[in-house]
């Protein structure tokens, strides 16, 4: 850590200690560490991905990867408002792999393993969190390398290891109004893949029509939420270093008639280039709804959500050919959106959004639709059907053909003895995602153990 990020990390500190203390449960170094707890989870993953067309000789066949692994945290106990915490994620080949190599000796010579869960690595461990606290009944400030979970800024814990940042973090209560005020900023970012941590985002992962090459620095946000009884809120600004800087606006409203409990949300998207502009010229616009009844018994709910981002005309850029790595010119919709760290995870939170697809990383405008819902037909059984789709632009030079997908999510929550096991397994079936072929079936299954 150089002496200017350190310099930041200490004044953010000493401004957290005129917070109002409250009672502790430690009162010396000794119960600090010592009335400390561990916590932590243990995963078994599964990721298989067929395809129903034509496989390419080089690069595109069927994929799958297996692993074990999770982390095990330890945190201390609180001591006059001050706590700290590390800890430890990893994520490790069991015999399950095929290491294979393909005729392509750059990005694609494991044709037939799946990189998502722990990269191309048979191991992977990381001291993913290291972080210092000092916390109020009204006041929150965090130093370190940590979790951040916001709209744009989350963890995408979806495979083994989520998202991790380094930075500072503070979350403030405005009084009783039910609002918080929430203020990041991140130095460096560690992908969930990636063993370390550095200067970059998703943007310069070779998965996409744009692709900075670079460092891209890293990243600010500041969020305005509020959430009562019926109507929640949300303002978000953020700021990609060298990239663009973007507004985030959700609303939602929870009526009660006809003897039900209904809801309506909206969401809406202003992203522009700033700085340096590494990745291109930014312009990009969304707006979209949900809305929904949620069912009797606590059975769950019903929805429908819709998102459109319209087409601003086309720019030339230049980039990076994912398939070759070679500099290139790539015609791209000034109307696209870029999302540094959720851009290929499918982790962002437009509503029409699903585990492999979306608007955004379609990266192209265009509009979706979504029919789901979240149902609980048993105390320990969550199901989650959708079916969508993305009728993105057909403009000639840069053909992001419309695709239809259908996912649903079951998770079996354990009871009794085998408290804090759950199975969960997602399936989806895409078609016409360009690149791979005229359809595609992709499995997620995990075990994971909470203790």
């Amino acid at each position: 850590m150089n002496k200017l990020r350190l310099s930041l990390l200490t004044v953010a500190l000493g401004l957290g200690i005129g917070g109002n203390v409250y009672a502790a449960e430690a009162t010396n170094f000794a119960d600090w560490l010592g009335n400390g707890n561990v916590s932590g989870d243990a995963r078994l993953y599964d990721f298989g991905r067929d395809y129903a067309g034509p496989q390419n000789a080089i690069y595109q066949h069927d994929l799958n990867a297996v692993s074990f692994g999770g982390k095990v945290k330890f945190e201390t106990a609180d001591w006059d408002g001050f706590s700290a915490a590390a800890a430890l994620y990893g994520a490790y080949d069991i015999g399950m792999n095929n290491y294979t190599t393909g005729k392509d000796p750059g990005l694609y010579n494991l044709p037939y393993l799946n990189p998502l869960l722990m990269g191309t690595n048979r191991s992977q461990t990381s001291l993913g969190e290291a972080w210092l606290q000092y916390q109020n009944p009204d006041f929150m400030l965090r130093a370190g390398n940590e979790l951040i979970d916001n709209p744009w800024i989350n963890p995408s814990d979806g495979f083994m290891i989520p998202n991790l940042f380094e930075g500072v973090s503070t979350k403030m209560s405005l009084g009783s109004s039910g609002a918080q005020l929430s203020i990041d900023r991140i130095f460096e970012y560690k992908n969930r893949s990636d063993a370390a941590f550095d200067e970059t985002s998703l943007a310069v992962l070779p998965y996409d029509k744009l692709v900075y090459p670079g460092q891209t620095g890293g990243a600010t946000d500041a969020g305005l939420t509020y959430r009562g009884q019926a109507v929640s809120a949300a303002v978000w600004l953020y700021q990609w270093d060298n990239l663009a800087q973007m507004t985030y606006l959700e609303g939602g409203y929870t009526p009660v008639f006809a003897g039900r409990t209904w809801f309506a949300n909206g969401q809406y998207v202003n992203e522009a280039g700033t700085g340096s502009q590494d990745a291109g010229p930014i312009n990009a616009q969304v707006y979209g709804f949900k809305l929904g009844m949620n069912l009797e018994q606590h059975l769950g709910n019903i929805f429908v959500a819709y998102d459109n981002l319209p087409s601003n005309g086309s720019i030339m850029t230049p980039g990076i050919n994912p398939f070759t790595g070679a500099p290139n010119t790539n015609k791209v919709y000034n109307g696209n959106l870029l999302s540094p760290y959720t851009q290929i995870y499918n982790t962002d939170p437009l509503y029409t959004t699903v585990m492999n697809y979306g608007l955004v990383s379609a990266r192209a405008p265009g509009s979706a639709w979504m029919l789901g819902a979240n149902l609980h037909p048993m105390n320990q059984l969550d199901v989650i059907p959708t079916i969508s789709e993305y009728y993105t632009d057909q403009t000639p030079a840069v053909i992001v053909p419309n695709v239809r997908a259908y996912m649903v999510d079951a998770a079996w929550h354990f009871a009794g003895k085998l408290k804090g096991l759950t199975i969960r397994n997602r399936l989806g079936v895409e078609h016409d995602v360009l690149g791979y072929g005229s359809t595609y079936v992709e499995n997620r299954l995990m075990m994971q153990y909470n203790f």
